[in-house]
């Protein structure tokens, strides 16, 4: 929204299409490769070991390192700041026992098994896309116009289609997630047609909610308005206590707490999974390729990628502020994934040519995909503003993909295919 400002559903459907190409390779590989590996075995199948090493630890970067601690705080900041629209204050270093709380409380189904926290994701996430879409109903009810028609075009975007385009960049963010499920590979029922209906399933209801979502959201609050939107941290729930009044807002408010909780079992299912398979694969601590004797979890993985999450989450938080770790751990969030669908666009022709498969809308189609997402790269680069918080980050982001590339070329994986991962 601070770069399209009133034409961010614009930014948003260009970035669902864009989502659709990058999400066609995963679904034409998923046709060959099913494995908890995820992202990582897919670009080690098309790229080699090396690169595929490197991938494995760049999904790391994104998941363990950046979206871990960033979920946790995002969940605590959400309390403190939604609370705080209800005049409830709370201390400001509340935000350490909400955090290690979500931490802990979002370890235990992952812990218990693939099918629980599956279960939970599902009927939870669909309570709460649910009633964000009732709330858009209030809301288009009670505005005196509300169908306009102009937030789908440049027309409130102040620098016009240069604001759209930086503001997907952005908008990648909030409809992140939609790959998770290839990490479940060889866990899945029938994985090779239940991933890739999965794929299509997940893409569909994201285009119909959050294009919705970010139309009534921008109605409400008057798309020449926008530049106050993002002046704060949670505009949306404002938006819902005005129209719908403090029933609807707690009803939102308690699912919104619940996304965090969510988003976190989403997210350390996947990176202990990648972790799992490159431990098996010998890239990383031979501890985290043990699975639980009774629920078939990778539990050590998951119990490495939530010590991490916390250490991270307070570390950064008592030095920078929980504000500045928030932004510090989503330039890592953000920086990953790019890169990571960029490796494997690459490696998705290879692969289909190695197979003798090859036709040329393996090529054209990840090529697009991947030209959008190195303009992403760029474009967080070339908006972030300069602060201390941020070189530091910066910094680390450097040091970690030098690094890890270094480390991968001397040490890679030894790939060991477990019976039916490859087709």
């Amino acid at each position: 929204m601070a770069f399209a400002y009133g034409s961010e559903p614009l930014s948003m459907v260009i970035a669902i299409i864009t989502i659709a190409l990058a999400a066609y390779p995963v679904y034409e590989f998923s046709r060959y490769v099913a494995s908890s590996g995820g992202y990582y075995r897919l670009i080690e199948r098309g790229l080699g070991t090396r690169p595929g090493t490197w991938a494995g630890w760049v999904y790391l970067l994104y998941s363990m390192i950046g979206a871990t601690p960033f979920i946790y705080l995002e969940t605590a900041l959400v309390v403190q700041y939604g609370l705080g629209l209800m005049g409830i204050g709370l201390p400001s270093w509340s935000w350490i026992p909400m955090g290690l709380l979500d931490a802990a409380l979002a370890l235990v189904l992952p812990y218990l098994g693939v099918k629980p926290s599956v279960r939970y994701l599902l009927w939870t996430g669909l309570a709460e896309m649910a009633a964000l879409m009732v709330a858009g109903i209030v809301v288009l009810t009670h505005v005196p116009h509300p169908w306009n028609p102009l937030v789908f075009t440049p027309h409130y975007s102040p620098t016009g289609w240069v604001g759209v385009g930086t503001a997907i960049v952005f908008t990648f963010t909030a409809i992140s997630g939609w790959g998770t499920m290839v990490f479940f590979g060889v866990e899945a029922k029938a994985p090779r047609e239940n991933i890739r209906r999965g794929l299509i399933a997940v893409i569909g209801l994201y285009a119909v909610f959050f294009i919705f979502t970010i139309y009534y959201l921008i109605i409400g609050w008057g798309p020449s308005n926008a530049s106050t939107y993002f002046q704060n941290f949670i505009p949306g729930l404002i938006e819902i206590l005005k129209y719908g009044g403090p029933p609807l807002f707690w009803v939102i408010f308690a699912l919104t707490i619940n996304s965090g909780f969510s988003d976190t079992i989403a997210i350390i299912n996947a990176a202990a999974r990648d972790m799992y398979t490159m431990a098996k694969d010998g890239a990383f601590l031979s501890a985290a390729y043990k699975a639980h004797p009774r629920y078939g979890s990778p539990h050590i993985a998951l119990i490495i990628n939530t010590l991490i999450g916390v250490l991270i989450f307070l570390a950064l938080g008592l030095t920078m502020g929980p504000l500045n770790a928030f932004l510090v751990t989503g330039l890592w969030t953000g920086i990953g994934p790019p890169i990571e669908h960029t490796l494997l666009n690459i490696a998705f022709p290879l692969y289909t040519r190695h197979r003798g498969s090859f036709n040329v809308l393996h090529a054209v189609v990840p090529a697009i995909a991947s030209a959008i997402y190195l303009y992403a790269i760029y474009a967080t680069f070339a908006t972030t503003a300069i602060s201390t918080p941020v070189l530091v980050g910066v910094a680390f982001l450097a040091a970690w993909l030098i690094g890890t590339f270094i480390y991968s070329w001397r040490r890679p994986a030894n790939p060991r295919l477990e019976e039916g991962e490859e087709a």
